[in-house]
């Protein structure tokens, strides 16, 4: 199958702008979470206990209209680089807004000074989970803060530090009470939810840390990405089983892998450590290995249907597409091009292309390849009729954006390790 990436982003674009995810359609008041699919949805007894503020569209789907921070920055960054790569820089006021949404009106942002949260992000306004703060959230927000710092949005470069910072000081007492009493030891007092070993979680701690390298010479980051990629191909710990591959029998799920195949490459092009260049690719080859012929990795994700003919675009696929690309940047192996080549033609062909403004241009979270259509069952926070703005929509239209235009979520200056007189590591940069 031959695809236009410009023509899926467009597609995708539209399916923001005219779907209901964003009301105001110009992003004035941020993007929720996802659009949901009722009928015939298994888990809506589930959704609507937890995900209580909702707006019905028609008689089929409503809009779970948390607005999570994650999710804003990464539509946010869609916006931002499309305007460039398509040429049609009115996107940016999308971006714009979305922005303006996060740092003023959504409060998800701890001013407090003497919290030991401050200016880490809320998971979201206006659910009452927002007073818990999640890593990979706010990996995602620092990360793509410092990216857009560097496309000229100079007001993003101190949030994405202060976030980076302030994750750094509790990923080291995570790992310094996990030396202390064990690898099952319940977290320090005060911690970020999510301080796990998966990909998911601390991996993706790594990715903005590459970023916050390049911007903040003060702080070490090193050290703690060094640490984190000498344990993470080892597996979870024995308190997390439902960590583990249910259908490929590997230390973790693909799903982990396909996370780790993209933060370890973004990792291993800023810290030049064999521990995190082994890891990257260990996980691209996984990613290899396993792609069916259809061009999908099997989905075993915890919060998802499980099953080898099951293409999960919130937690695998997604992440597994732009894994391969980073990969084949960083190591140059033509394999990842090839599995990434595959990905891409599937994710083009599933675009969705029904004729209703709330599905067309979209992809929805899991596809039943045997079928042939959108399928495999839902959970609450996963499955066929989760339509996600930022984990799903948002980062696939990037794969096909640095397709299009050569991007990537590589920070642009390559960096060394170095040690100063006392021998800790610090960040230097190679100009």
């Amino acid at each position: 199958m031959s695809f236009s990436s410009t023509r899926v982003v467009t597609r995708n674009l539209n399916w923001f702008l005219k779907s209901g995810v964003m009301r105001p359609a110009d992003g004035f008041w941020g993007v929720a979470e996802r659009l949901l699919v009722v009928t015939g949805n298994e888990a809506i007894a589930r959704v609507n206990e937890v995900f209580t503020v909702q707006t019905r569209l028609g008689p089929d789907c409503v809009v779970l209209e948390h607005r999570r921070a994650d999710c804003v920055m990464e539509v946010a960054y869609l916006f931002d680089v499309a305007a460039e790569v398509l040429a049609r820089p009115a996107l940016r006021r999308v971006a714009d807004n979305l922005l303006d949404y996060l740092f003023h009106r959504s409060g998800l942002r701890v001013t407090e000074s003497d919290s030991p949260y401050r200016d880490l992000w809320g998971w979201s306004n206006p659910v009452h989970m927002r007073c818990r703060f999640w890593t990979d959230d706010n990996a995602w927000v620092a990360a793509l803060a410092l990216a857009l710092a560097e496309r000229g949005r100079e007001e993003c470069r101190e949030v994405g530090i202060a976030a980076a910072r302030r994750m750094r000081e509790h990923i080291a007492a995570y790992f310094e009470n996990r030396r202390v009493n064990g690898p099952d030891a319940p977290p320090p007092p005060n911690a970020m939810h999510g301080l796990r070993l998966n990909p998911h979680w601390l991996g993706l701690m790594t990715l903005a840390f590459a970023w916050a390298a390049r911007a903040d010479r003060e702080t070490d980051y090193a050290s703690v990405v060094r640490e984190y990629y000498r344990i993470v191909l080892d597996g979870p710990p024995a308190s997390d089983p439902k960590s583990r591959g249910r259908i490929s029998g590997l230390p973790w799920t693909l799903s982990e892998y396909a996370y780790l195949s993209l933060c370890g490459s973004v990792a291993a092009s800023v810290f030049r450590f064999d521990e995190v260049s082994r890891a990257a690719r260990a996980a691209a080859d996984l990613m290899v290995q396993h792609q069916q012929k259809t061009g999908h990795i099997p989905a075993e994700h915890c919060e998802a249907p499980a099953g080898a003919h099951l293409a999960d675009l919130i937690y695998t696929q997604n992440w597994a597409t732009l894994g391969l690309y980073h990969a084949w940047r960083v190591f140059g192996d033509d394999r990842y091009r090839l599995a990434l080549d595959r990905s891409l033609r599937l994710l083009a062909r599933l675009q969705d292309r029904s004729p209703e403004p709330a599905f067309r241009g979209c992809w929805r979270g899991m596809v039943d390849t045997q079928a042939g259509r959108w399928g495999g069952g839902d959970r609450y926070e996963g499955g066929q009729n989760s339509l996600y703005t930022g984990w799903t929509n948002a980062p696939i239209a990037w794969a096909f954006l640095f397709q299009a235009g050569g991007g990537s979520l590589l920070p642009p200056t390559k960096h060394t390790n170095d040690t100063n007189k006392d021998g800790r590591l610090v960040n230097t940069i190679s100009t």
